[in-house]
């Protein structure tokens, strides 16, 4: 039995337009708004469907709310409120959630300490050497679910009807939750969790600042969206929040004025950076005879400015090839294939374009070359191990490849049926890590290693917190391992 206490104040809050309430001793009268649904409703004052139809005969026609724009207001009585409160941390998403939770997560024995005024909400704090106060702000769509759920018999619900947002949203929420399930576990410590539905709406997050003060929060995941992330970075009052944006991988040139903003992603174009600093350290200052080629997309001209401001010193050993063809042969002759050698550095993310590359340099069967590529090379499952590592194949990443995840997975499953080879998953789960160890001072030093990856993140010019703390990884015959060769400028 596991002892994690969970304080919530309204862990699924979904916000619509703004309504007028009335009171009475036995009932509300809730006023409905276009954005409205059973599922909505189920959420803002913990009452189902049936029960909504019951004290409203008037719906009994509409499946959906939507179906009966005559109805302008319904029901809702008060002592219904708090029925929903039982099953809050086992139905955070409702049926979503239902759908894909092996056990219900009160099995972590939570108890919560609920404070919850459904006409009156507000975030609690104390202080933090016992708690520490989380909002989750993610783009569930969860308007969409209540036909999705209604249009389906509940056995033949699958993941996969359900928008890809949301998916996304659900994986890395699954994660947090099983980050804070482990991290919780066995301790005195306390968590207040508050998770809201952004519906990837400006709107949403107005509505929902206008009842609640994110500023008394200690760490805030999201929004997903940048859009998003700005608006709510620029309300945050309180500096000593960390304000964490979880999966954009982006390069930003937002100046913020917040002191603890973390983009918790790597920037694949720093890691191009990184890339064109060493082979310049490496193999152009120290060996000046070396020759370089560099493939690119015609499309990718910021790749090439990035590597060209790290290799215009040497611009002549330099050569720069802006593919715009489909396929290399359609760019070069075979003449010019066959007399390529030395250093080659192919940046780009398209697994087609870098396939293509990497079959007809092994083909000259060269074997002094030495390819760079991007970690996303790991992905390419087209490309030989075997002819990666004849063309000594190298990359820059954060991440162990192939780290095992087997005890993961075992434990994972435990608590839910969501499949946890699901990098949202991984990502939801090493970012509730991460922020928790470094909320309560368990790190101790600046880079620290979390599930495969390793964490050192360094403050920008434009005071955003980002990843840097990149590994040079070479391929092996069966194997993929660490250079410890560094270059002492990165």
């Amino acid at each position: 039995m596991k002892h994690f206490l969970l304080f919530l104040t309204f862990p699924f809050f979904i916000f619509s337009q703004k309504q007028e309430i009335k009171t009475s001793s036995d009932f509300i009268i809730h006023y409905i708004s276009d954005d409205d649904t059973y599922h909505s409703l189920k959420l803002k004052y913990g009452i189902s469907k049936r029960k909504i139809i019951k004290l409203n005969p008037e719906l009994k026609k509409c499946k959906f709310l939507s179906d009966c724009p005559e109805v302008l207001e319904i029901k809702i009585f008060i002592k219904d409120q708090n029925l929903f409160v039982n099953n809050l941390v086992g139905d955070t998403i409702s049926n979503i959630d239902s759908l894909f939770l092996k056990e219900d997560l009160n099995d972590f024995s939570v108890v919560p300490d609920l404070i919850l005024n459904s006409l009156n909400d507000t975030l609690i704090s104390e202080r933090k050497d016992t708690i520490v106060n989380i909002s989750i702000l993610l783009p569930f769509f969860s308007n969409s679910t209540d036909s999705i759920i209604s249009s389906y018999p509940f056995d033949k619900i699958k993941k996969t009807n359900f928008h890809r947002e949301s998916r996304i949203s659900l994986d890395f929420y699954s994660g947090l939750l099983f980050s804070f399930n482990e991290f919780f576990d066995d301790t005195n410590l306390k968590l207040n969790l508050n998770v809201f539905d952004t519906y990837h709406s400006i709107d949403t997050l107005k509505n929902m600042l206008t009842y609640n003060d994110l500023n008394s929060m200690d760490i805030i995941f999201g929004p997903l969206y940048q859009e998003n992330f700005d608006f709510i970075s620029n309300k945050i009052t309180n500096s000593n929040i960390t304000l964490v944006s979880p999966l954009q991988s982006n390069s930003i040139n937002k100046d913020y004025n917040q002191n603890k903003i973390f983009f918790f992603e790597s920037d694949r174009v720093e890691k191009i950076s990184y890339t064109a600093n060493y082979i310049y350290n490496r193999f152009i200052k120290e060996l000046s005879s070396n020759s370089v080629s560099i493939f690119l997309k015609e499309d990718e001209k910021k790749e090439r400015k990035i590597i060209s401001d790290h290799l215009k010193e040497w611009k002549s050993n330099v050569v720069y090839y802006e593919i715009d063809t489909p396929t290399i042969s359609e760019f070069m002759t075979d003449e010019e294939i066959n007399s390529l050698s030395g250093i080659f550095f192919i940046p780009s993310n398209d697994p087609v374009f870098v396939s293509d590359i990497i079959s007809r340099l092994h083909a000259l069967k060269d074997g002094s070359m030495v390819v760079f590529c991007s970690d996303d090379i790991l992905d390419f499952s087209l490309i030989p191990h075997s002819e990666l590592y004849d063309l000594n194949v190298r990359f820059f990443s954060e991440s162990k490849p192939f780290f095992d995840k087997s005890d993961f997975i075992k434990s994972f499953y435990e608590y839910f049926s969501i499949h946890p080879q699901n990098k949202y998953v991984y990502q939801g789960y090493k970012c509730g890590l991460y922020f928790l160890n470094n909320f309560f001072g368990n790190l101790i030093s600046s880079e620290k290693s979390l599930f495969g990856t390793y964490y050192n993140f360094v403050l920008k010019e434009n005071n955003i917190y980002r990843n840097e703390a990149f590994k040079l990884w070479k391929y092996e015959k069966h194997s993929i391992v660490e250079m410890l060769e560094t270059n002492e400028n990165q």
